[in-house]
């Protein structure tokens, strides 16, 4: 995880580095998410509430405020519980699981979004702004619960796919407060087109989708 970590910051920084203008700030952005499988064994049962939070990054583009490329470095927890009923039993890290069994699957991402930031002129210290590009997701970590016991906790990381890509759609207001300092209020929706799962003895897709809240400070 340290190895993922740091290829990711001097990713990022690569990315900064060059720029001339830029602005940075931090969120912590509580957000919800959910599945969906092309399987009609497998349902989702249960939306997983998790938070997103790190290092966001405004590189300005032109010289001029209102176009930014947006990214940034984040630690996102994406969760949901499925109801599996399939016609064989489901095993997941040699552990043999009831039929049909609901688990719930709990996962930290490293997030890297790269999207384009679009902004209005400022109106009574607001600035309002739409979004739209790429999030990128590393998996870091993940557990598994499932409701036959079996599984409690377990690191369930073999299970999850290690990338996935999404197409994130947002829109917000930044507040002035004073000096380069501003507050960040949005929403955003991501829909991720990878397979989520790993899981060896499933020939199906699950997809993740994610909405947040967006709550930060800019500098």
């Amino acid at each position: 995880m340290k190895r993922v970590i740091l290829i990711s910051v001097i990713l990022l920084a690569s990315i900064l580095c060059p720029a001339q203008k830029l602005k940075l700030g931090f969120q912590a952005s509580p957000q919800l998410s959910w599945m969906e499988s092309s399987s009609n064994g497998i349902l989702n049962m249960k939306c997983g509430l998790g938070i997103r939070y790190g290092l966001e990054a405004d590189i300005l583009m032109f010289g001029v405020p209102r176009y930014s490329l947006n990214t940034g470095i984040y630690v996102s927890n994406l969760s949901f519980k499925a109801r599996y009923v399939l016609d064989n039993n489901l095993v997941i890290n040699n552990v043999t699981l009831n039929n049909p069994v609901d688990i719930q699957f709990k996962m930290n991402y490293l997030e890297i979004p790269l999207d384009l930031k679009l902004c209005t002129d400022q109106f009574y210290r607001f600035t309002y702004y739409g979004q739209f590009g790429l999030s990128n997701l590393i998996n870091i970590g993940a557990k598994a619960y499932s409701s036959d016991n079996n599984l409690d906790g377990t690191s369930a990381s073999e299970s999850i796919g290690f990338y996935n890509l999404g197409l994130l759609l947002g829109i917000g207001a930044k507040y002035d407060i004073g000096g380069n300092t501003a507050l960040n209020f949005g929403l955003q929706y991501t829909n991720y087109f990878l397979d989520a799962t790993t899981i060896k003895n499933l020939d199906e897709k699950t997809t993740i989708n994610s909405a947040r809240l967006v709550i930060g400070i800019m500098f």
